[in-house]
């Protein structure tokens, strides 16, 4: 990372000298085609996430799914997974995740962006026949392991390749792009799975997973021709082949090229320099841990919100009420936390992030405790609907708040030399988070565990009063604030509440800094 306050011009022998404006829009004209074709490919990297995570709920409620690997429900006859199915379909494949989030670090280190991917789209095909063929829920959930292995490289590559091959002026709209590809993806399979419902047989199941085995296929016809990160190269001492690669990956002139990669090169030794001796540990050291804990715990605390209830076992919990058409619903629930995330961004930077956490998140108190109170008449039609109903309006305003700022703050509070160790710290908490209640909700709704049924909401309206008060107290302001100015109130200790208002330095306030 380096501070770049003016542009500085290279001037290269048989190559024309910028123009005055070429100077003060050094990234204009820098898109063409190929970053385009880059960006698009490496960004739906996401759909693997996004179809599997959305295509397994729907999947796991179709009467053949039900039947082929389990049969009917021993407490009341129902074609619905027992607790201890439900744990071992949804719960246990999000430890591959975790692993495949480990080996994506050295992965990328050692062989950069494209081929780990491409490796990991490769790895996938396996899970997914061995869903597609497994002859018993034992093995379905082996493959599911396995999928989710992949799936965590991918998650941790793309995000990378991406932020590295766009100017910075392009980096926040490229990187936030992947959420909303991986919603996409969502809403189409639970388009398949509500098309193939009903169908006969084994083919109610099968079609939706065969497409999950044909997206690897697709995304490595796309991603193998594209180049190689050219600041992974430089970060190796590639400096021929970078400069090559960016050519390619940008519309415009050489000397900006070349500008482009001295940047690049000046922003690895800055790297370099800024995190040399740094240990993994220094982030808990008294100057960083609250900042830390911060940053850790949006993502695992948008978890315990309730939205697990309508996102990722929707059509379970559906199917358990009776409401009607539960894989519809489905779909329409994936609509509305896609039209959030679409939305989130013109917010968050509008309103701010603390207002836009706080009103979203006393939202999703007040519909917790509407739906929990609804699940002591579910015997009537329109108390069933009504809750179907408030988990829609929930997954847009989770969408549109709590889940988009969980993926910006840590990246704005972290200090630029711990920076990658608190991402890391920070979806090893949202991953283990994710086991945890993946693992606890089939405990608290089905029919042969607690049976709390929706009641299961008004638990998770008393765990957003607690994220209420500990974001009143933790969580800070930071829009239009530089790096400098948040580590600049950090060492203050001002308290968040007053972060708004705070004045600080003139230096922090024009610092600038250009991640490599």
């Amino acid at each position: 990372m380096v501070g770049i306050d003016s542009v500085h011009v290279q001037h290269v022998d048989g190559i024309k000298s910028p123009s005055l404006e070429e100077t003060r829009s050094p990234d204009k004209g820098a898109v063409n085609v190929l970053l385009i074709l880059a960006c698009v490919a490496f960004g739906s990297a996401s759909f693997l996430f996004g179809y599997d995570d959305k295509v397994i709920s729907p999947v796991a409620a179709l009467s053949a799914y039900v039947e082929k690997f389990q049969g009917p429900n021993p407490v009341d006859g129902t074609l619905v997974l027992t607790a201890r199915n439900q744990n071992l379909v949804f719960s246990v494949p999000l430890v591959g995740s975790i692993l495949g989030g480990l080996a994506a670090s050295p992965l990328n280190s050692r062989y950069g962006r494209k081929w780990p991917l491409i490796a990991a789209y490769i790895f996938s095909l396996g899970g997914g026949l061995l869903q597609l063929f497994a002859p018993n829920l034992g093995v379905f959930v082996v493959g599911r392991f396995w999928s989710a292995i992949t799936i965590g490289i991918a998650n941790a590559t793309a995000p990378l390749y991406m932020s590295e091959v766009v100017p910075p002026s392009m980096r926040g709209r490229s990187v936030t792009s992947i959420n909303i590809l991986s919603l996409i993806s969502g809403v189409v399979s639970t388009v398949i799975v509500n098309a193939t419902r009903n169908l006969n047989g084994k083919k109610q199941y099968m079609i939706p997973l065969a497409v999950q085995c044909a997206l690897p296929i697709i995304l490595i016809i796309v991603t193998i021709a594209l180049p190689e990160s050219p600041q992974w190269l430089v970060a190796k001492g590639r400096m021929e082949e970078a400069r090559r690669n960016l050519r390619k990956l940008r519309g415009f002139s050489d000397w900006q090229v070349d500008d482009e990669l001295r940047v690049m090169k000046l922003c690895e030794e800055s790297e370099r320099a800024l995190t040399a001796n740094v240990r993994f540990w220094e982030i808990f050291d008294r100057q960083n841990l609250k900042r830390t804990l911060t940053a850790g715990s949006f993502y695992s605390l948008n978890q315990i919100s309730g939205v697990i209830l309508s996102t990722t076992y929707t059509t379970v919990f559906l199917t358990e009420l009776g409401v009607g058409n539960p894989f519809l619903f489905t779909v329409i629930a994936s609509c509305c936390t896609l039209a959030g995330t679409i939305v989130a961004p013109l917010v968050i930077d509008r309103v701010g992030r603390r207002p836009t956490a706080f009103v979203g998140m006393t939202l999703l108190l007040l519909i917790d405790i509407a739906a929990g109170g609804l699940a002591f008449n579910t015997g009537n039609k329109n108390s069933v609907l009504g809750i179907a109903a408030l988990g829609f309006i929930f997954n847009f305003f989770w969408g549109a708040g709590f889940y988009s700022l969980s993926a910006l703050m840590p990246s704005e509070i972290a200090t630029p030399k711990l920076r990658n160790h608190t991402m890391a710290y920070t979806i090893a908490c949202a991953q283990t988070t994710a086991v945890i209640t993946t693992f606890a909700v089939p405990q608290l709704t089905s029919a042969d565990a607690a049976n709390l049924g929706a009641k299961t909401y008004l638990v998770f309206a008393g765990c957003m009063a607690c994220v209420l008060v500990f974001v009143y107290f933790f969580m800070p302001e930071t829009k239009g604030r530089t790096f400098a100015e948040v580590d600049e109130m950090y060492d203050a200790n001002i308290p968040m509440w007053k972060w708004r208002s705070y004045q600080t330095t003139t230096e922090a306030k024009q610092a600038r800094i250009v991640v490599g």
